[in-house]
């Protein structure tokens, strides 16, 4: 047999910046009539943006009302408590990434000068601590960083994440001797971050049981979730505020409920509700072989759901469950339309201060990014997680 010459393969296209921009912004005149257009519109909105940010901002409205941005009218001399739980989360943040990165290299330097940045914002009116406080929060990351590295397993980091939770209640809540803390006193970035906690955490089981009743055999417990879920899910937010505000204390015999709980109770069925759907999503993409070969081996119906179903489910619609509570995160500014004194009521209250009347941009502009910081963090958490979880390499 003569042997075949096979012709070389043409030689691979080194992507360029000029390549992308003329394959998918200059491709044709349409294109490149609405990417300068769009240049244009873009530049403009940019340069406004910095005339008005570096002359006419009035930017003193913020350091002079951090610590109100922060923890609202959180008693001065009690602010030891966010301390105490800053620097927790800051080992336990370091605990956790050293463990996860065990092996690898993560930019873990990107962290601990996101930490440093925020410590030191924090300072601002925060007491006379904060001096002390703030190089023991950044200790606090690195040592859980190294200790993490070599000591930590990742289960067990999960349960602390909850013990952290928990904890921080107490924390911001018992008396300990020096006089608690009422939760009418929360507020600003707190009492957004405490919503958006409680929400997220207490929503995931109850969203999670939801679904799986609504896909049961059983059609009184199909109905009773259905019927549950498609009530929550067709009213909106601020309607289930004040649902729960008025009947939560009713259904507990006339007791006197604190507003925030009541919140609390309102998100996080709002949220159930959501979780549920994008849940029953998911355990309806697992395919049917994987029930019946999980049979095949002996499993009982609640470990096939447990062992086999349930997460392969919950990593099909994670991005979505993340779009969710980056979602609730949010939501929690209509908490102000019931009285709460969350970021959006802390900014309504400073700005009727005489002193800082026409104040409006600043303040939500920071807040704005204040948000974005937090839903970054989110999603780029989230897309971490599901690199981890990819099996399909």
């Amino acid at each position: 047999m003569e042997a075949t010459n096979n012709p070389p393969p043409p030689p691979a296209r080194v992507p360029t910046w000029q390549l992308w921009a003329k394959e998918n912004l200059f491709s044709n005149t349409t294109n490149s009539i609405l990417t300068v257009l769009t240049g244009a519109l873009v530049i403009w909105v940019i340069s406004s943006l910095a005339i008005w940010a570096f002359t006419q901002a009035r930017w003193g409205v913020i350091p002079a009302n951090f610590r109100i941005l922060m923890t609202g009218s959180f008693p001065t001399e009690q602010l030891w408590r966010t301390w105490l739980v800053l620097i927790i989360v800051c080992l336990s943040s370091g605990l956790h990434w050293g463990s996860l990165s065990r092996g690898e290299k993560l930019p873990v330097w990107t962290y601990v000068v996101g930490a440093i940045i925020a410590l030191f914002a924090l300072v601002t009116q925060m007491g006379h601590l904060s001096g002390i406080l703030v190089p023991v929060a950044v200790i606090a990351v690195f040592a859980g960083y190294f200790i993490g590295q070599i000591a930590i397993p990742s289960r067990i980091m999960n349960i602390a994440w909850v013990v952290i939770f928990f904890g921080a209640v107490l924390l911001f809540t018992v008396d300990f001797g020096t006089g608690g803390v009422q939760t009418k006193e929360w507020g600003g970035l707190l009492l957004t971050l405490m919503l958006s906690i409680v929400g997220i955490v207490a929503s995931f089981p109850l969203g999670v049981a939801l679904a799986i009743g609504r896909t049961s055999n059983y059609p009184i417990i199909s109905a009773i979730c259905t019927v549950f879920i498609e009530v929550v899910r067709g009213t909106p937010l601020v309607v289930v505020f004040f649902i729960a505000q008025l009947f939560v204390p009713l259904l507990l015999g006339g007791a006197n409920i604190d507003p925030v709980l009541r919140a609390m109770v309102g998100i996080t069925i709002f949220s159930a509700a959501y979780l549920a759907e994008n849940v029953r999503g998911g355990l309806q993409s697992v395919p049917a072989g994987q029930v019946e070969a999980a049979r095949a081996v002996g499993l009982t119906g609640t470990q096939t759901l447990l062992l086999i179903v349930l997460p392969q489910a919950l990593k099909a619609v994670l991005p979505a469950l993340v779009g969710q509570f980056i979602g609730l995160f949010k939501d929690t500014s209509l908490v102000y339309i019931i009285g709460l004194k969350e970021l959006a009521g802390i900014s309504d209250s400073i700005r009727s201060n005489p002193d800082f009347i026409g104040t409006a941009q600043e303040l939500y502009f920071t807040i704005s990014v204040i948000y974005f910081i937090f839903s970054y963090a989110m999603s780029s958490g989230a897309r971490n997680l599901e690199k981890k979880l990819n099996t399909n390499r």
